[in-house]
């Protein structure tokens, strides 16, 4: 295994809460090899009848197109007449990623006769990461009108990737046995492969690449997302991240999120959303952990995509 599977396996490898059965029409994974990066399959759930609009939904890294094959929301968007593809996972570090996203966004946009202004991305930690990255990359010009997202759900993913780094180092100096001090380390050499170096020493790569840097006059890339309806999901827990991780809130995810919506209110975006919530984070067989998919409210998303779709 090379040295950015081993490192990118350690920090996202988790497993989702199954919380409702989907209804759609599903197909079977469907994998292009030409494409050389692990997001190079996706599965599909159609409606009954024809697509009015398609979400593709990028999952924790280390999971694969069957990821969401359990829960609620493509069934509930199969109702709407939404078609769901669900992209098997990667970190979102390098444009690679992105290039191999567009393709497939591409190809069922086209088989399913998507018409433009009809795409939704979002995910889930690494996921959310990249859903909010390829928004970014299609508003610099990389995308034609049929695979550029109109809107984009992040849930409890890394955006600042300075910050990132920064937390990584503070829990390493800390050093709680029970903080996943491994985890600290494979996020920092993860990085250093993907950039090159510490936000200090190439600077110009983390900003290019960050979905939002905090320290950054207009927050970097943020600048992409000022006119996009987007949503920010998170379950801060600080009181569970104690006791279990000892991680505070200088160490979760949490922070971005909450940085990212008062930067895109700085930018005007009235249409950027924080949600925060509460005791819905679980893991199987019920187990807590605020980091989970469960803390998305399946019906609310759907009908917030469907509006989102409407022409």
């Amino acid at each position: 295994m090379n040295i950015r599977l081993r490192c990118l396996r350690t920090i996202f490898l988790v497993l989702t809460l199954s919380s409702a059965v989907v209804a759609a029409s599903d197909g079977e994974v469907m994998c292009r090899q030409q494409l050389k990066t692990s997001n190079n399959c996706y599965r599909l759930y159609r409606p009954t009848g024809p697509a009015r609009g398609l979400v593709v939904m990028l999952p924790y890294y280390g999971s694969d197109a069957n990821e969401f094959s359990s829960v609620g929301l493509p069934g509930l968007l199969a109702k709407k007449s939404v078609a769901t593809i669900v992209v098997s996972a990667s970190g979102y570090l390098v444009d690679d990623d992105l290039v191999t996203l567009k393709a497939l966004i591409g190809e069922v946009v086209q088989e399913l006769n998507i018409p433009a202004g009809r795409l939704v991305v979002g995910g889930i930690s690494a996921g959310g990461t990249g859903a909010v990255r390829y928004s970014e990359y299609c508003n610099s010009g990389h995308c034609d009108e049929h695979s550029r997202p109109v809107a984009i759900f992040s849930v409890d993913a890394p955006l600042d990737f300075e910050s990132w780094w920064n937390r990584q180092e503070l829990n390493l100096r800390r050093g709680n046995p029970k903080s996943a001090l491994e985890e600290s380390q494979a996020i920092l050499d993860a990085l250093h492969w993907a950039m090159g170096g510490s936000p200090n020493q190439v600077r110009q790569t983390y900003r290019s690449r960050s979905p939002f840097l905090a320290s950054e006059k207009d927050g970097g890339n943020a600048q992409l997302l000022k006119n996009i309806p987007i949503r920010l999901y998170t379950e801060p827990d600080v009181v569970w991240w104690i006791e279990n991780y000892g991680c505070d809130y200088t160490t979760i995810n949490a922070i971005d999120q909450a940085a990212l919506l008062l930067q895109l209110r700085a930018l005007g975006n009235t249409k950027a959303e924080l949600i925060i919530t509460s005791g819905k984070g679980f893991r199987p067989p019920g187990k807590r952990n605020p980091h989970s998919w469960t803390i998305v409210d399946e019906p609310d998303l759907a009908d917030w995509v469907a509006k989102s779709l409407q022409p």
